[in-house]
């Protein structure tokens, strides 16, 4: 709980033919971190290509999905799969499906364009009068030229404007998709500088209007029945495409699920390195699960080539993941640890302390019986809604740490209707700012200890008993803090001169011991010396400021009942001014506060925990335990 769990590294190898089954296993079992894995005699794993096309082929089988609003379940059996048989098998069945499918929508595009032209044949039809004349001797007589098609809406006036001095004459119906339906008469003079006309105006014939043969009366019912046969035929096609869809439902959802279970082993399999036939697995696990992995994996064709406990002072420590291990109560502020960093594998984990802390600053900054209860019903509410429901423990926890802290102190929505159980900081401040310095004294110092305690874990002698974070640099800050105290309380000056002597004491040890210690092995080392004594100067100024910096804690105690007491006056004020408004001002202003100074509150403490605390102990890790999963 106060150490990362402890791990097991295993080196393995397989041969490639039983690695699908090994990566079945590994994926099921959701508990093997696979490392990088690299060793200049064997060549590393390359399967970029293969990932990029299967990314290709993953976003083609979406696009199919979406189009058929594909929607059905299946039930998974989740397995590994051969990487190049899935890519074979996908990529076969899209070329397949898509030359189908490819051939219906075309089909269907040619289907709306004979349907645009019929439409647009049957407006000029209508400006013919209905009559037993063959339409193709209106085209082709002696003496007169028919031609039908269309020009762009915006040219309607410019045909007009130019035919207007022409033997041509211009018929036409209302525009349609910004295109203007027109049959144009010329008479034969007129027939050299037509094509000139036309294309001056941007004319587009309609050719199957000027292929139409037979009498004028019988050509609509033609058109009519053309346009059935159409519809007929796109019906067709359609009940044939969604159909299809239907028939490759199945199918492409598996083949989905395959893709990626094939992206997860290839991101796995690139972190492993192989010879011509055997692949090395470079993997950590929890080394209490080990004996129960082993027994499961006994008929896997898996070599072990070694098998190591990672020791927390071992060189081998610095390598290995993270792997938090809290009791499930402390688990959601995780996340607020690892928003800092990860704890190194060596290191402690300052979870469950974190969690305490951190709501016991929350609790004394924001305490109020009211609000804090306005906290818990925001987490409850959070609770009922299920994709936030995992955000819910926050609002909850802190509202009841602000409630207790709220009946302490005898605080509720910023007035004080009962009698505080320890004393009130809004009337006695000078109190409330000496319990914030003792808060840091305490926070401080247990950072020393936790340090302490990591130097002892590490076997660090050196900056255990010669460096300023170390026994030298606690003693430091505890010797200040006592001639503080007997300065201030007029202690004797026996006292006194004992307490300078050993922060005197511990001041040389820390500036002279490590550069002396190296001087020994190497010559004495001025630079070394002079850098030495700069950390012990920053050091005693960031004792200082540490300690002093939870003083917040107390101002926003008491800035807290300010902003609410201002708002109870602003709220009677408006009341009193105009007659109504002066309880929604106080209802909506009360949720404001929540809300914001909630936040605000939130932050500091956060900062309280991560540049007070954590900086004087906290030691980053390289990797958390992330295990492999087929889910």
């Amino acid at each position: 709980m106060w150490v990362p769990e402890e791990m097991t590294h295993f080196l393995f190898a397989a041969d490639e033919r039983d690695l699908p089954g090994i990566l079945e296993f590994i994926g099921k079992e959701g508990k093997f971190h696979i490392a990088e894995f690299s060793h200049r005699g064997l060549r590393e794993t390359e399967y970029k290509e293969i990932y990029l096309k299967l990314e290709d082929y993953e976003k083609r089988i979406e696009e199919i999905i979406e189009y058929f609003d594909i929607k059905g379940e299946r039930q998974i059996s989740l397995g590994a799969v051969d990487v190049d048989m899935i890519i074979g098998d996908v990529g076969n069945f899209l070329n397949e499906f898509q030359q189908e499918l490819g051939d219906k929508q075309n089909r269907l595009e040619e289907l709306k364009h004979e349907e645009s032209q019929l439409n647009l044949a049957s407006e000029l039809l209508s400006l013919l009068p209905e009559s037993d004349t063959p339409i193709e001797k209106l085209r082709n007589s002696r003496f007169l030229k028919m031609l039908g098609g269309t020009v762009p809406s915006s040219e309607e006036k410019n045909i007009l404007e130019v035919v207007k001095d022409r033997d041509i004459l211009v018929f036409r119906r209302a525009a349609q998709d910004n295109l203007v339906p027109l049959i144009i008469f010329c008479s034969s003079f007129e027939m050299d500088s037509l094509d000139k006309v036309l294309e001056s105006v941007h004319f587009s014939g309609l050719e199957f209007f000027n292929r139409l043969e037979g009498p004028i009366v019988s050509l609509k019912d033609k058109i009519e029945t053309k346009f059935w046969k159409i519809k007929e035929e796109r019906t067709e096609l359609q009940s044939s495409i969604k159909k299809t869809g239907r028939n490759i439902e199945e199918e492409i959802l598996k083949l989905k699920d395959d893709i990626r279970i094939s992206k997860l082993e290839l991101r796995w399999m690139s972190k492993m390195a192989r010879s011509e036939k055997i692949f090395f697995i470079s993997t950590y696990l929890p080394s209490r699960v080990v004996p129960e992995i082993k027994k499961k994996g006994e008929e896997l064709n898996l070599y072990v080539l070694s098998e190591e406990n990672v020791k927390r002072k071992s060189k081998e420590a610095n390598e290995a993941p993270t792997k938090l291990n809290n009791p499930y109560v402390f688990r959601p502020f995780e996340l607020l640890v690892s928003s800092y960093g990860v704890p190194s594998y060596k290191g402690i984990d300052p979870t469950v302390f974190t969690t305490l802390s951190f709501l016991f600053f929350f609790g004394i900054m924001f305490a109020d019986l009211g609000h804090g209860i306005l906290l818990i019903l925001a987490g409850i509410s959070l609770y009922c809604i299920r994709l936030l429901r995992r955000f819910a423990i926050f609002p909850l926890v802190l509202g009841i740490s602000s409630s207790i802290f709220g009946t302490i102190f005898g605080e509720f929505f910023g007035t004080h209707p009962f009698a505080p159980i320890w004393f009130s900081p809004f009337k006695e401040p000078e109190k409330a700012m000496l319990l914030a310095v003792y808060l840091g004294i305490f926070m401080v110092s247990f950072s020393f200890i936790l340090r302490l305690i990591e130097f002892i874990m590490e076997n660090n002698r050196e900056d255990l008993f010669l460096s300023g974070h170390g026994l030298p640099g606690f003693i430091f800050y505890l010797s200040s803090l006592s001639l503080a105290f007997s300065v201030i309380n007029g202690h004797s000056g026996k006292i006194i001169l004992t307490e300078g002597l050993i922060i005197g004491a511990s001041t040389l040890l820390v500036v002279v011991g490590i550069p002396f210690k190296d001087a020994v092995k190497e010559g004495l080392n001025s630079n070394k010396l002079l850098v030495s004594l700069g950390e012990m100067v920053h050091l005693s100024l960031s004792m200082i400021s540490n300690t002093l910096s939870f003083i917040r804690v107390a101002a926003f105690n008491i800035g807290h009942v300010i902003l609410t007491m201002s708002l109870i006056e602003i709220a009677n004020l408006i009341g009193n001014m105009i007659g109504t408004g002066g309880s929604a001002t106080l209802i909506f202003g009360n949720i404001a506060i929540v809300g914001l100074e909630a936040m605000i509150v939130f932050i500091q403490g956060l900062r309280l925990e991560y540049y007070e605390f954590y900086s004087r102990f906290f030691e980053k890790g390289k990797v958390i335990y992330e295990p492999v999963k087929l889910s």
